[in-house]
């Protein structure tokens, strides 16, 4: 007795494009943690500036909000670079709070504080990509 055992998916198929599909995927993260990093500055949510930083501001040109949007230099360099975000390097020590004269503003979005129905979108085209790379 012989028996055929035949399959309506290739793991073989799957495995030639997964890497296209997790870079895609990847490179949707990064735009969206652009997207949202930009907003955090923008929403007027973070840390208040000391009165002696908006006195600065106002003697310099610069507008006395929000914060971490002087001269727009910092916002202006984040940006989702093919799988990664970038932003001056000034931009993280103010996320983390290692800045000597402030305080922590949390600013940097990753999937964790995003926009959860972009998140839901981006994984459901993620698991459909990988659906489709598995069918013969």
């Amino acid at each position: 007795m012989d028996i055929k055992i035949t399959t309506n998916f290739s793991f073989n198929k799957l495995a030639g494009q997964i890497k296209k599909i997790t870079d895609d995927f990847v490179q949707k993260v990064a735009l969206n943690s652009e997207k949202i990093s930009k907003s955090n500055i923008d929403s007027g949510r973070l840390a208040p500036l000391k009165e002696s930083t908006k006195k600065w501001r106002k003697r310099e040109g610069f507008p006395t909000s929000p914060p971490l949007k002087a001269s727009g230099k910092m916002y202006d360099s984040i940006k989702a670079e093919g799988n990664k975000l970038s932003l001056l390097k000034y931009g993280k020590y103010h996320n983390d709070g290692k800045v000597p004269t402030t305080v922590a503003r949390p600013f940097i979005s990753g999937l964790s504080i995003s926009d959860i129905k972009e998140v839901n979108k981006m994984n459901k085209k993620l698991f459909e990509d990988i659906n489709k790379a598995l069918k013969k």
